[in-house]
């Protein structure tokens, strides 16, 4: 999967951009725009990106749930060492402190991700501070090459940012905002 971010400057052009793109084959799954004022692009039935694209929380909660199970190999080692149970510690325990230090890595991780951009695109975020749009555009590998030929003869106005900002969204019902 490939993903291209391209800034718009006014809606106008995006709202015809997108419709090109309707129309070149691209289905709305893989449209996202990030916008300062969502509900403006929701009014003009664009498919504005939700908080899977524009914070950190999936990077957070993964990096969290790695930190989580090394806390919770140290803490299990701990406690069968120093026989913290008074020896009923046993692979119950082990399993038992895996499992909630790992589910409580993930979930503040992903406390801690949703308070923050998303890495990928934080670079970028200070054209949307600007009132600026971005349209991110997720292809396979083979539309790439005339997608980018479509946007560059059709809509020379937008800008090309990055043909390479990675966002991974694991779930498809996660990918749609309206």
């Amino acid at each position: 999967m490939s993903r291209l971010l391209y800034k718009a400057d006014h809606l106008a052009e995006l709202e015809s951009t997108y419709e090109d793109l309707r129309v070149s084959g691209v289905s709305d799954d893989h449209l996202h725009v990030i916008a300062k004022k969502q509900g403006r692009v929701l009014r003009r039935g664009l498919n504005a990106a939700n908080n899977w694209y524009k914070t950190d929380i999936l990077n957070g909660a993964s990096k969290g749930a790695i930190l989580g199970f090394l806390g919770a190999i140290v803490m299990a080692i701990i406690f069968y060492a120093t026989n913290a149970f008074g020896g009923n510690y046993g692979w119950f325990g082990v399993l038992a402190t895996l499992v909630l230090f790992t589910a409580f890595g993930i979930w503040f991780g992903g406390f801690i991700g949703l308070q923050s951009r998303n890495h990928a695109l934080k670079e970028f975020y200070h054209l949307v501070d600007e009132g600026k749009y971005l349209l991110l555009i997720d292809l396979t590998l083979a539309e790439e090459s005339h997608i980018k030929q479509i946007m560059s003869t059709r809509h020379p106005d937008l800008e090309l940012l990055s043909d390479h900002a990675e966002t991974t969204i694991p779930i498809k019902i996660m990918q749609r905002m309206h």
